[in-house]
């Protein structure tokens, strides 16, 4: 038996605590799997597509109950920045229960873990409350921001200026424009109050903030939330967008290049499964056949432009690109024994012979299920998510 993966690394801070797990937590999820090394494409794909989303975001309330937390916790008198993270943890675990009260339970961080939670809906958001300047500071980090603020409560500064800039509370509407954050303000009894359905003012400034940021507004995000909620609804996959709305043309072309690509290396992930089962599994090879015989394959595949792709994500990695350049030019001599060999060596390349599961196939069981992802998703199921958030807190006036 080939031993497990354990990973180490030394605590130093919470910030490099959060980071470790992101990467720990991503390679649990549903389709993440990553075998082949594809990605950074597929991660570049999916932050141009849906900027500020995440595989770990769950419902688009977080994107409020964090900022609210941390502007409440702005105006507490804490004296350090360890105290600051610590008492935003324990906040976050104690809405966990509160949130369990509702009557919908489905997507509530911490449902089942509760006060044993370790990745917390404030690292899990971060990202995406900067891309859609809700924080105003895109390159801060979340245990930088709470040094900043404790910083400014050292220097005696106002957290309502920066500098000689003067901010307004109230710029439209309910809208806070302070220091860190552009953001609604809570209602004074809001823990109380607490669904984990949006509110129809949040759900407008959510749709908002995403299609008006400087970040988003040219993603296909913004432009999914800006059609009919009912089209939104119908699409079942990333490959089926196309189908049920007419892109515009900035978008169009990029679209239809990771689709394509996600047809162009689908086949080795199938391909994967098949040397994976020693040619046993008859779903995967059924798979192959049907892709090898698809029209992509039969027509596109051979012309199909990965450096295109490389290019327009900034993606130098020559690993990477060579074996996109071999496994196009295997596929297209029909040589099975060759891709069979292409796609083993890819692996060992990523994690060593030792880790490689092609080079220790006996220690593994197909019948576990499929390992990657048949064809690449982009994010699309996750956005879809928030975006279904939105529509169900405008209601009436979602169109």
């Amino acid at each position: 038996m080939v031993s497990p993966l354990r990973l180490g690394w030394i605590d130093y801070s919470s910030e490099h605590r959060n980071k470790v797990m992101t990467v720990l937590d991503l390679l649990t999820q549903k389709g993440a799997v990553d075998e082949l090394g594809i990605g950074q494409i597929r991660d570049g794909f999916s932050d141009m597509f849906f900027p500020g989303t995440s595989t770990l975001q769950t419902r688009a309330k977080y994107f409020f109950i964090v900022p609210y937390l941390l502007m409440e916790l702005e105006k507490e008198s804490i004296s350090n920045h360890s105290t600051f993270m610590y008492k935003l943890s324990q906040e976050e675990i104690n809405l966990i229960e509160i949130l369990k009260q509702g009557d919908d339970l489905d997507g509530i961080i911490g449902g089942r873990s509760g006060n044993k939670l370790k990745r917390k809906p404030s690292s899990i958001y971060w990202n995406g409350l900067r891309k859609f300047e809700i924080f105003k500071y895109e390159k801060l980090s979340l245990d930088n921001y709470a040094k900043s603020v404790i910083n400014l409560k050292k220097n005696k500064q106002s957290l309502k200026t920066l500098g000689d800039e003067e901010v307004d509370d109230s710029e439209v509407a309910n809208e806070h424009v302070g220091t860190f954050w552009h953001c609604l303000l809570p209602e004074k009894n809001w823990k109380g109050n607490l669904t984990i359905h949006l509110t129809k003012e949040e759900a407008e400034f959510l749709k908002k903030r995403i299609t008006l940021s400087s970040k988003t507004e040219h993603s296909l995000f913004a432009y999914l939330l800006q059609q009919y909620p009912q089209k939104v609804g119908q699409i079942e996959s990333f490959e089926m967008i196309g189908d049920v709305v007419e892109l515009p043309d900035h978008i169009r072309e990029v679209y239809k290049l990771a689709k394509d690509f996600s047809k162009f290396i689908s086949g080795a992930n199938i391909r994967y499964n098949v040397i994976l089962s020693h040619y046993e599994n008859e779903v995967a090879l059924e798979e192959w056949e049907k892709w090898k015989n698809s029209s992509f394959v039969k027509e596109a595949f051979s012309s199909f432009s990965y450096l295109a792709v490389t290019k327009l994500l900034g993606i130098g990695n020559v690993r990477l690109k060579n074996f996109l350049r071999d496994w196009q030019q295997a596929v297209i001599n029909e040589n099975e024994e060759v891709i069979d060999q292409l796609i083993i060596k890819r692996e060992i390349e990523l994690k060593s012979k030792d880790r490689a599961k092609l080079n220790n196939s006996k220690a593994y069981s197909y019948d576990e299920g499929w390992i990657g992802s048949k064809l690449l998703g982009y994010r699309f199921k996750d956005a879809q998510a928030i975006m279904k958030d939105i529509f169900d807190g405008l209601g009436d006036d979602r169109a």
